[in-house]
């Protein structure tokens, strides 16, 4: 609890230095809190619609989450017992990610802690088995919406087909066998006799075939300017009064010293995030 504690610490003075230095993306998120009865599925599809997602996959997630003024860090090798985490601190939400799960596993804690930041951003209520599940069928129907799969769907499925969907939708084959059977594609029977199978596959504790991970484009982004100012890792971390190796593990290893570029000058906007004078 110590080092969550401190790593929580560190982000947060991370994320107001950068603010301090350049122009950022706001937190950009609708609020549900006059819908608190709608069940996390159906707030899932209403996100997906509010944010022009449609019927199709969530690509690249993690750059879509920063660009709605989301933080989302790594965790540190030692505090990876832990899945992931959310917090918000003066408004602005908060995600630590472990990256020692396959990048479809990372893909759901984040729509996972999405889940949270989204149902439960009014609620004072302990992480409770509850609002765990509210916040994994939110993850759900964000990542595998009802309408695309029954639009997919035509006869009888066979597990060759849950590779065919799950690498459509970029999920792990058995939160794809999770789904079908949430929405009655297949029965009980069949669920526990494909997890079974995916199971001796491998499947359990890692993705064959699986995806890459998704990297920050935020980091990426502020680190490019960042050097183009002058700073290394060793000077911000030293304005941070924080090592260097506790800064390079949050930040998924972007490196200040290692982004290629820099010298002076140079454009002055990135994207999304411009050098505040």
């Amino acid at each position: 609890m110590r080092r969550i504690l401190s790593v929580s610490s560190l982000g947060v003075e991370l994320s107001n230095w950068i603010d301090k230095r350049y122009g950022t993306p706001g937190v950009d998120l609708p609020d549900f809190s006059e819908a608190a009865d709608l069940p996390p599925a159906s707030t899932a599809e209403q996100l997906r619609s509010i944010w022009g997602l449609h019927q199709k996959p969530v690509k690249n997630l993690l750059p879509l989450l920063e660009r709605k003024g989301i933080r989302v860090y790594s965790l540190p090798a030692p505090d990876r017992e832990i899945d992931s985490f959310t917090f918000s601190h003066e408004g602005r939400p908060f995600i630590f990610l472990n990256l020692s799960k396959t990048a479809e596993r990372m893909r759901f804690d984040l729509a996972h802690e999405l889940g949270h930041i989204i149902l439960h951003k009014e609620t004072q209520k302990n992480r409770s088995r509850q609002v765990e599940q509210e916040a994994h069928d939110f993850a759900s129907s964000f990542l595998m919406p009802a309408d695309g799969l029954y639009a997919q769907i035509i006869g009888k499925l066979r597990l060759e087909d849950v590779f065919t969907l799950k690498n459509y939708w970029q999920v792990s084959a058995l939160a794809m066998v999770e789904r079908l059977y949430s929405l009655e594609f297949i029965s009980e029977w069949v669920r526990r006799r494909w997890i079974i199978e995916l199971t001796q596959r491998g499947y359990r504790t890692a993705e064959p075939d699986g995806i890459h991970p998704e990297t920050s484009k935020f980091f990426t982004d502020v680190f490019r300017l960042a050097r183009e100012d002058g700073w290394t890792s060793r000077k911000l971390a030293d304005d941070l009064n924080e090592s260097e190796e506790d800064l390079d593990s949050l930040v998924f290893g972007l490196a200040i010293s290692s982004v290629r570029g820099g010298g002076q000058g140079g454009p002055a906007r990135h994207g999304h995030l411009t050098v505040v004078k």
